[in-house]
């Protein structure tokens, strides 16, 4: 009899263990498919979001009339590789602060111009001691096998584009409206800013200058106020004892590396 219930003990644990088994595998298949679920809603959702990214993206590209020259121009297979080295502020031109009044911007947009012009393999100089200090890891042995860069492989540049930002001044200026009351004459302030850029290219095997360009803007603004003119919309020119001061220049140095990228992609003779 003992035995008899002994053998009933052990059938009964094997079913229990059998429907704990079962149990627990119909219970994680629908955790799987609730999981898949959760994963479905969420690739939904980020599918979502990319298709409504021009919505979200509040940023928008940073152009000038310019930037439709470059973008008209041909796309080109055969292109000269340009080393970009500093375009430099020599306008020595500084606020009451003693920040300098010209972007320093210049290198960078330069860089931007000619890669939307699509005409040259652009090569960056301007901080190439990171280039240098990653090739210098790699060398000494400190980075994973296999991982980059590959010592070596350097492309090297068909010419050395250079320049500065050469001129910036403001005058201020009036000029007569053809109306005299009591013998006064009326007159309409205004002012002139003038920037110019000096570029030039280099053979980087003779060392030769190949071309070069010197191009200036002028700018009129409005008096909109006791000391105040405005430029371009939101570019406003303070000017302070006689001295003309710009907070923002951007635009017009922009505009004139994008014209001079423009003019060297139509130039046939370097």
């Amino acid at each position: 009899m003992d035995l008899f219930i002994k053998k009933w003990k052990i059938i009964l644990l094997i079913l229990s263990c059998f429907i704990f088994c079962f149990s627990f595998i119909i219970v994680a298949s629908d955790l799987n498919e609730e999981d898949l679920s959760l994963e479905e809603k969420f690739d939904s959702l980020t599918n979502h979001i990319l298709e409504s990214s021009d919505e979200l993206i509040l940023s928008q590209e940073n152009i000038t009339v310019a930037t439709q020259l470059l973008a008209a121009l041909p796309d080109k297979e055969d292109r000269p590789t340009i080393a970009v080295y500093e375009i430099l502020d020599k306008t020595g031109q500084y606020n009451e602060l003693g920040a300098p009044v010209v972007t320093q911007g210049a290198t960078d947009m330069m860089i931007t111009a000619l890669m939307r012009s699509r005409q040259f393999r652009v090569l960056g100089r301007i901080n190439f001691s990171n280039f240098i200090n990653e090739q210098s890891l790699q060398i000494g042995e400190r980075l994973a096998e296999g991982q980059n860069p590959v010592v070596g492989e350097l492309t090297g540049a068909d010419y050395i584009m250079e320049g500065a930002v050469t001129e910036y001044q403001v005058d201020k200026k009036s000029g007569g409206l053809g109306i005299a009351i009591g013998g006064v004459g009326a007159t309409d302030q205004y002012a002139v800013a003038s920037t110019a850029i000096d570029l030039r290219l280099l053979n980087t095997t003779t060392g030769e200058v190949v071309w070069a360009k010197s191009l200036k803007r002028e700018i009129t603004g409005e008096k909109i106020g006791l000391q105040l003119f405005s430029f371009i919309g939101n570019n406003v020119v303070e000017f302070e004892t006689g001295r003309g001061k710009q907070e923002v220049i951007n635009l017009v140095i922009r505009t004139l590396l994008e014209e001079a990228v423009f003019k060297l992609a139509t130039n046939n003779n370097f």
